[in-house]
């Protein structure tokens, strides 16, 4: 493997796997401590998950940073859920979130090759790993879901309501001649792409266009805090379950227990003034027109 060295020569890939022994090293004593924690805790389980105890399943959760077998490398895997937390559980929750992320920092370090070679490295660094990839059938090492933060609050909520937000989309404002610049890069003998051409060539090239991408749905958690002053509140979304301190008698906050599988449509109605054409103008590439 041909070291990246960095200015003060210290090869990145050496960084990567320090960084990963960090890693490893506090995720480890963050399962110790849940698995010792005598704090209420809970997350859903689908059918077929209920093998094994409820910490062992949260601890399965939170040290989920491998490939499955057949797995979208686009896909992660992601269970929302309620964990009741000491000081000290939530202490290394925050040293876990620092070691994930110089994780990531130094992987951003590395180029293509080095990621290639990534899985292989780390799967011969640690006996425990070695072990579960046999064990469990794990392969290659999941970037997306090593680098996810343990969400953290740093106050007893009062009420939290999930909700899945199945509606997202991200909206790239360009304009036709940016259009056309991005459809001759596709094969032009093609007979969609030519149709797609004809079908843009007679708009202005000032003209506004849309570029959609649909996103992936995502569980959002609302929190509220009853305060003197009346409520306070914040939502984030929950791919891990929210971590939280509790006392030792405490019962988790009020909370719904939404489906584990998320709407197919969509739950919140259409916006009135919704301008961008359902109907795309481009196919190819998500490009849609406004409507007047």
């Amino acid at each position: 493997m041909t070291e990246t060295l960095l200015p003060g020569g210290q090869p990145l890939a050496s960084e990567l796997l320090d960084a990963f022994d960090q890693l490893n090293s506090s995720l480890a004593q963050f399962c110790t401590l849940l698995r010792m924690s005598d704090r209420a805790l809970w997350i859903p389980r689908r059918d077929g998950e209920n093998s094994t105890s409820e910490r062992d399943f949260a601890c399965s959760l939170m040290a989920d940073i491998w490939y499955k077998d057949g797995q979208d490398g686009r896909c992660t895997r992601s269970r929302h859920g309620l964990i009741g937390a000491d000081e000290a559980l939530l202490a290394s929750a925050h040293v876990l979130n620092q070691h994930k992320a110089a994780f990531q920092l130094a992987a951003s370090r590395l180029n293509a090759q080095h990621l290639r070679e990534l899985p292989t490295q780390l799967a011969h660094r640690s006996a425990l790993l070695g072990e579960l990839l046999n064990n469990q059938g794990l392969g290659r090492i999941h970037l997306k879901q090593c680098y996810r933060q343990v969400p953290i609050l740093e106050r007893t909520p009062t009420r939290i309501g999930f909700n899945w937000y199945s509606s997202g989309r991200s909206i790239r404002r360009l304009t036709a001649g940016d259009a056309m610049q991005l459809l001759l890069k596709l094969d032009q003998s093609q007979p969609h792409v030519q149709i797609q051409l004809a079908r843009l060539s007679p708009l202005s090239a000032e003209t506004p266009l849309a570029q959609l991408q649909t996103q992936v749905p995502v569980m959002r958690a609302n929190i509220g805090w009853k305060t003197d002053q009346g409520w306070q509140r914040q939502a984030r979304n929950c791919p891990l379950p929210l971590l939280f301190p509790l006392a030792p008698d405490g019962t988790l906050p009020e909370h719904n227990r939404p489906e584990l599988t998320p709407p197919l449509g969509r739950e919140r109605a259409e916006r009135s003034d919704a301008r961008i054409d359902p109907e795309p103008f481009i196919a190819s590439l998500r490009i849609h027109r406004y409507q007047h």
